[in-house]
């Protein structure tokens, strides 16, 4: 049974709503490839999927504009899969439960998906309806953006002939992106010594973190659920002794943790000093982010003494260092908005070796590349390697574009009007086309989102409404 019937625009809230009971979680977007493919070979559009995954669907021009430019629609089929502590929700096979509440779609404890199932929605629709008028349309579906652009990196373009391009991957209305950051993920891998001893285990939880997108939510004074634990024990050691067992928190490198824990030994005698140290912990985190990220809670638990496998203390002074002096954040600014950041995403501790995730993000290569240098020194100091996964790159501002232009000509006519432009500090896709598609005039826009990757992930629907009816008038507008 349908949960978001009878609000505009049906066509497109009613393929959001089938594509979430699809499961495509990054990595795990072979059923909806499946449905694509289907959905064009039900209406005899031309088509298909690479093997990759990724899925192009053609529509011939409506009447009039059988010989204009086609237009390329995109993107990405895949979405992240966050959920609260308290959710049983199953990715890979339970469909995403969506709950209406006024202006406002969420999910039931899970990521909503609205990144990217808006724009497939958008897209799915404009598909479907036989009475719009619109160029020749070239669709692109892609996958497993949200782990590097994989689809995209792996995508022919070949098979375009457009060079007009329209992403629908972006996150607030009234606003053109015209450029974005290119990203490189660093894996810092520090081997540690083990030693056994006898002890009191504790464990200590850092969550309720409000989180979000590691690019744009950088700038925002978001804690970083990673870094508070590094802190803690930094903290701790002045009060009383203690020995590591393991950290482990976040579960994507593009978005900032919310939660991260530690299973670590102390003396029995030392508990009720750990556990007042631990409650002005927290009330100290409260105090300082008042008003920005206040829910914070510091969780202790403790155990029955035992004998226990903990680092040795050389490995874990490497652990802690590391931590604490792991660039987070933003590291340039230009004209107030994020240029170049880097955030640690995920750390885990298992066979011998700390692991840990770092997304770095910048406009310029070469800072990008500078950045992701510093985190492999630190890691080397630490007697660590690092790995460099290949990174996406930036997506350059045009200076001269007709179909930016055009574009606005309709804003003005829609919205009464120019709409903002700008080069978002999250990655799109545009930029990977961009450097492969010869003098492609690239656009990104979309609805008004919130807390995307996580599970407070929020749309307005009144703002997919109006975004859809102007892309309606935008590719109305482009003979």
């Amino acid at each position: 049974m349908a949960v978001i019937t009878g609000i505009s625009p049906e066509s497109v809230f009613h393929f959001f709503e089938e594509i979430s009971k699809v499961p495509r979680g990054s990595g795990n977007t072979e059923k909806m490839t499946e449905y694509l493919a289907n959905f064009s070979f039900e209406r005899n559009l031309e088509g298909g999927a690479d093997d990759t995954g990724n899925v192009v669907i053609y529509k011939e021009g409506s009447a009039g504009y059988e010989d204009a430019e086609p237009v390329i629609l995109q993107a990405h089929t895949d979405m992240v899969c966050a959920k609260t502590a308290e959710s049983s929700h199953d990715f890979s096979s339970d469909p995403i439960e969506l709950i209406l509440e006024g202006d406002t779609l969420r999910a039931n404890g899970t990521t909503l998906g609205a990144d990217d199932g808006i724009g497939v929605a958008m897209i799915l629709a404009i598909l479907d309806d036989p009475k719009l008028a619109h160029p020749p349309l070239e669709c692109v579906f892609t996958v497993d953006e949200e782990i590097g652009m994989v689809g995209a990196d792996n995508f022919d373009d070949s098979v375009l002939e457009g060079r007009r391009l329209i992403n629908l991957d972006s996150e607030k209305e009234g606003v053109i992106a015209v450029g974005c950051a290119g990203g490189i993920r660093v894996d810092s891998d520090i081997p540690i010594g083990r030693a056994v001893i006898r002890g009191m285990p504790a464990m200590v939880e850092i969550s309720g973190l409000r989180g979000g997108h590691s690019g744009e939510e950088i700038d925002k004074p978001r804690l970083n659920a990673l870094k508070l634990i590094a802190r803690y024990f930094r903290e701790l050691e002045k009060i009383a002794a203690f020995s590591l067992c393991d950290i482990v928190g976040g579960e994507k490198d593009n978005a900032i943790p919310v939660a991260a824990k530690s299973h670590f030994v102390i003396e029995e005698e030392d508990l009720q000093k750990v556990r007042d140290f631990t409650a002005a912990f927290e009330t100290k985190l409260r105090g300082e982010y008042a008003g920005m990220d206040d829910a914070v809670r510091v969780i202790l638990e403790s155990g029955h003494t035992h004998k226990i496998n903990v680092m040795d203390p050389e490995s874990q002074d490497r652990v802690i260092h590391f931590l604490l002096l792991l660039p987070c954040g933003v590291a340039v600014l230009r004209d107030g908005r994020a240029f170049t950041s880097s955030s640690v995403g995920i750390a885990r501790t298992g066979n011998g070796h700390f692991v840990a995730t770092s997304l770095v993000r910048s406009a310029s290569i070469s800072q990008r590349d500078a950045l992701a240098d510093k985190i492999t020194a630190l890691t080397e100091y630490m007697k660590g390697n690092t790995v460099l996964k290949e990174g996406y790159l930036p997506w350059a501002f045009r200076e001269e574009s007709d179909l930016r232009r055009k574009m606005q000509d309709v804003a003005r006519e829609f919205y009464g009007k120019e709409l903002d432009t700008a080069i978002w500090h999250g990655g799109v896709e545009c930029g990977l086309f961009s450097s492969r598609i010869k003098d492609l005039d690239a656009v990104s826009i979309g609805p008004d989102m919130t807390g995307i990757h996580t599970p407070d992930e929020k749309v307005s629907v009144s703002s997919v409404a109006r975004t859809y009816e102007y892309l309606l008038k935008v590719l109305a507008a482009l003979h």
